[in-house]
């Protein structure tokens, strides 16, 4: 058989926009170079005649056994190994591997995949001899590609975590997943607020129509929409962080990163194990996955089941059957492989996340505003809190509630209080088939996927028990993502391997923006004058409650991306120690992003209305703003003269509107000029303005490997992440397309006699464009008010730099019975060029309707980060010979660094390490185990985030038993 490699996952090299100067002068030469090179390995290979077989040694070697952890006691392993190689050979001969690979092996152990995986991996066809494969057991090896390759022979900086090691500290969403990963971070927020930093860039106000700049693929299908990665994730193989820009290669391109999870595959061998957690906060976890044949050597299935549910640990005292963080979380997902023939296979998977509901939005706990701003001028304190609360309608309305006494510092039990606070309602689904075909003359590859996701959020927007701002907050009634991957992999003998191939992506989706108000919302949004004057009497307070009762509002986006794109990259073996990666890709995108805006329950002042806004009838009179009077043009309107009599009579008893006093008037007008402002400016269908281009991606990365220990690389990749539409106020702004150069050079070494795996890179990345919230001059509220008017849109950043260190290793076989992983980094990333940013809180008296960020670091981006992961295995005689003691834990150290998007100085979360630890006995065979883990055992409680009035409370401590097993 053929070795039909694929190349390495590539960084691409660019052409234009943001290389330095040095490199400026050859970046069009270096661009020609790239895709002559990559499209000669195609051409090439079309009229190359199939390679000599491999020799029948490489048919024979096989995989190591593959273990469910991370054994690291390889005289173990030697002696298990030729019972696995025997079963392996069975097993090919069987054709049950023709799925390929889909996992990793962490450092200094076996392949991280459950017994019977070896079915899975056994068409891979390692290069190595007999001799060298108990020699090797110790080498990290990457399993998200077509062959299995080591680690140190990949040319960009990568990490590789098992599932085992994951599910030991019941590691499960993507924070606890990624902080065992180096200089990736999961930032805080819920399904659509979260987002994927990586190398200090990344965490950014998320707009639903813009592309991930961290990738995320599941099963070798790419996720479009970051929420799509937010639930949990189980029965892990491996999990891969790959950093720098990649797509070259195939699957969806992206400028900083990406992660790749894979699960366990079918097997023909008979599989079943489980996992049962009980902890703190009535906690209950449940795991277990079921496989093998259904008929022999033709088809095999697995199913996997996940339940993560329990209570928060903060209440909410409004109604306490209400907890923020709590988990209400259940999986499933079933798989099955059909192996008709030794050359064809197909891989089919469906998966399921039902309705969930959990607490996460409204987190927030309050301290008092400063009174001086940043410019040293007061505060002006109008719209705070604390002013608001002062009210006698708030005051009277709930007289044992107050600003000093609760409001603030959550309560003085750090408990929430509010009224119409709901859970976060979060669906999804999807599935893909994947199909191998061996050609002969290469390896065919068809990945068909579907998924879809459903949000809704109801959020209290005052955070407090009275009846203010209810039913508001974003909502995805309608998304799905359609994709489709063709690839061919092959080679030309001995000096080249390459992939090329076509990918598909389109996503639809409609994402609700609305708005919803109480019977309070009136005494809480009116400025102090028009509180004063509808607060004086019982009409005016009945005018005042009725504006904006029940009103609510949507603002719906309607979103659709069509991404086609061709990709071509080869790994060149130009001498035995010299090998140079190179590839291209060309992406089609057109984007169209529609939006509207309208009334979706009028609610108590529907007869307060304008007569139209912005050309849609409203029902209702319109007024002069200073004086409540009728308009010259309503005035001579004899339906617009009957609605405002109609408002006379019910508020003040008197038949018509002329009748009413100025001060009569002047409520009225009060009234309707705060349910004007609330509802805002309405608009029909606004198609927005498209974007269509076709972006390139390159990718030339050389390796050399100076011996079996040491192996240096360089890489250059080049990306564009497309652009977007926006509309405020019915005006559509077109966000530029972001444009990536990264540079890397790094060296991989395993030293000590391969006892210690040393991977260390520096790295350097240039953006143009850079795609996060900014402020804009709002053309219909300049036009409107004759002056210019800002607004905060998703927009371009000039300039973004980035550069740092990164290390990742694991040391074997030193400390007796313990292995050990770790990761580390320095960033530096910052703006070189950002003068439009929006003002921090403290900064809004300024004059200026932005402030010049240029030069500051980005949010969310430590300077250093580090993790540690040790784990301690010993063989004990408690129940029989075939125990063992076992002990691990997770430490993960962040420095500095500020939350806030506008970079307040007030947001500054400081420095802090969280620990996860798990203790146990068990069998070795896995067949029981039982375990003691604790999550955060030291109670870190750093905020998530922090502005100059409030902080988001972190996760305490939390312990639990789980139960491990197999039957």
């Amino acid at each position: 058989m053929k070795d039909y490699s694929t190349s390495a996952e590539p960084q691409t090299l660019g052409p234009d926009a943001g290389v330095p100067k040095t490199v400026s002068r050859r970046r069009t030469l270096s661009a020609c170079v790239a895709v002559a090179i990559a499209g000669a390995s195609l051409l090439a290979a079309t009229d190359a005649q199939a390679a000599p077989a491999k020799k029948a040694a490489k048919r024979n070697a096989g995989n190591s056994k593959a273990a469910s952890d991370l054994e690291l006691e390889n005289q173990r392993l030697r002696q298990e190994l030729a019972a696995a190689k025997a079963r392996e050979l069975e097993l090919i001969r069987k054709g049950s591997a023709a799925a390929g690979a889909a996992g990793a092996v962490a450092a200094g152990g076996a392949t991280a995949t459950e017994p019977g995986a070896e079915a899975a991996e056994a068409e891979l066809q390692l290069a190595e001899q007999e001799d060298d494969k108990a020699k090797d057991l110790g080498e990290v090896v990457v399993k998200a590609r077509p062959r299995l390759q080591k680690l140190k022979d990949i040319p960009n900086s990568t990490s590789i975590r098992s599932g085992e090691e994951l599910h030991k500290e019941l590691a499960m969403d993507l924070g606890d997943i990624l902080k065992r990963a180096g200089n990736v971070k999961w930032n805080y927020g819920n399904a659509r607020t979260s987002s994927l930093s990586m190398r200090g860039v990344g965490q950014q106000a998320q707009t639903d129509a813009m592309d991930p700049s961290v990738g995320t693929i599941v099963d070798n299908v790419p996720y479009a929409y970051n929420p799509l990665s937010s639930f949990d994730h189980y029965d892990i193989d491996s999990i891969q962080v790959e950093r720098g820009p990649q797509g070259t290669d195939g699957g969806k391109n992206v400028s900083l990163g990406r992660v790749n999870i894979n699960t366990r595959r079918p097997t023909f061998n008979r599989e079943a194990t489980y996992s049962a957690t009980y902890g703190q906060f009535n906690t209950y976890i449940g795991d277990a996955a079921l496989g093998g044949a259904v008929i022999d050597n033709f088809l095999a299935w697995r199913g996997a089941f996940h339940v993560n549910k329990g209570e928060g640990a903060t209440k909410n005292l409004y109604n306490t059957d209400q907890t923020w963080y709590n988990r209400d979380r259940v999986s499933g997902r079933i798989q099955f492989l059909l192996t008709p023939s030794e050359t064809f296979s197909t891989l089919i998977r469906f998966d399921a996340n039902p309705r969930g509901e959990e607490f996460n939005n409204g987190n927030n706990f309050y301290t008092p505003t400063p009174r001086i701003s940043a410019n040293g001028l007061p505060t002006n304190l109008n719209n705070d809190a604390g002013t608001r609360l002062a009210r006698r309608w708030f005051r009277e309305g709930k007289p044992e509630y107050s600003y000093q006494n609760n409001y603030l510092y959550g309560n003085g039990e750090n408990a929430f209080n509010q009224d119409a606070q709901y859970a976060l309602i979060t669906a999804s689904k999807g599935g893909s088939v994947e199909a191998n075909w061996d050609a002969g003359i290469g390896k065919f590859t068809s990945i068909t996927a579907y998924r879809d996701f459903e949000f809704q959020a109801r959020n209290d927007g005052d955070s407090t028990p009275f009846d203010v701002q209810k039913n508001g907050g974003g909502a995805v009634p309608e998304f799905r993502q359609l994709s489709q991957e063709i690839k061919f992999t092959s080679n030309w003998g001995n000096l080249v391997d390459y992939v090329a191939g076509a990918y598909f992506n389109d996503r639809k989706m409609i994402k609700g923006n609305r708005v919803g108000f109480g019977r309070d919302a009136g005494a809480w949004l009116a400025g102090a004058g028009a509180y004063g004057r509808l607060d004086a009497d019982s009409a005016g307070r009945q005018l005042m409650m009725d504006s904006l009762n029940e009103l609510h509002t949507d603002n719906p986006y309607y979103i659709h991306n069509k991404t086609a794109s061709a990709f071509v990259n080869a790994k060149w073996h130009i001498t035995e120690p010299l090998t140079l990666e190179t590839g291209v890709r060309f992406n089609i995108e057109n984007r169209r992003q529609e939006t509207d805006k309208f009334i979706t329950n009028q609610g108590s002042g529907a007869a307060l209305n304008p007569y139209s806004v912005n050309g849609i009838n409203l029902g209702g009179f319109d007024t002069v703003t200073a004086t409540g009077a009728l308009t010259a043009a309503a005035a001579a309107d004899p339906v617009q003269v009957a609605r405002a009599d109609a408002v006379a009579l019910k508020y003040f008893g008197v038949a018509t509107y002329a009748g009413l006093n100025a001060t009569q008037l002047r409520q009225v007008g009060d009234a309707k000029g705060l349910r004007a402002g609330q509802m805002g400016l309405l608009w029909g269908r606004e198609p927005g303005r498209s974007f269509k281009s076709t972006q390139p991606s390159y990718q030339v990365r050389p390796t050399y490997k100076f011996n079996e220990d040491y192996t240096g690389y360089l890489s250059w990749g080049y990306n564009e992440k497309a652009g977007l539409s926006q509309t405020v106020n019915s005006v559509a702004y077109l966000v530029e397309p972001e444009k990536t150069n990264s540079f890397e050079i790094g060296l991989k070494s395993t030293l000590f006699n391969r006892a210690l795996t040393l991977n260390t890179d520096f790295f350097w990345t240039e953006i143009n464009n850079y795609q996060q919230a900014v402020q804009v001059i709002d053309q219909y509220q300049t036009a409107a008010l004759g002056q210019d008017t800002y607004t905060s849109i998703t927009g371009n950043a000039k300039g973004v730099r980035a550069y740092g260190v990164e290390v990742d290793g694991s040391l074997v076989d030193t400390i007796p019975f313990t292995s050990v992983n770790f990761s580390g980094s320095y960033n530096e990333a910052f703006y070189t060029d950002f003068k439009n940013a929006g003002k921090a809180a403290e900064w809004n008296n300024l004059a200026s309707p932005t402030r010049d960020l240029t030069g500051q670091t980005l949010p969310g981006a430590a300077k250093f980060t580090f993790s540690i992961s040790p784990e301690f295995r010993y063989p004990v005689e408690v129940l029989g010979s075939n125990q063992e003691f076992h002990t691990s834990f997770t430490t993960a150290f962040t420095s500095s660094y500020k939350s806030d998007v506008a970079l307040s100085e007030y947001s500054v979360i400081p420095a802090n390490t969280t620990t996860d630890l798990s203790i146990g006995i068990g069998r070795k065979d896995r067949a029981f185990d039982v375990s003691l883990v604790a999550k955060n055992i030291f109670n870190n409680q750093t905020p998530f985030a922090k502005t100059w009035n409030s902080w988001q409370p972190g996760i305490p401590q939390w312990f639990g038993v789980t139960l491990n097993g197999k039957f």
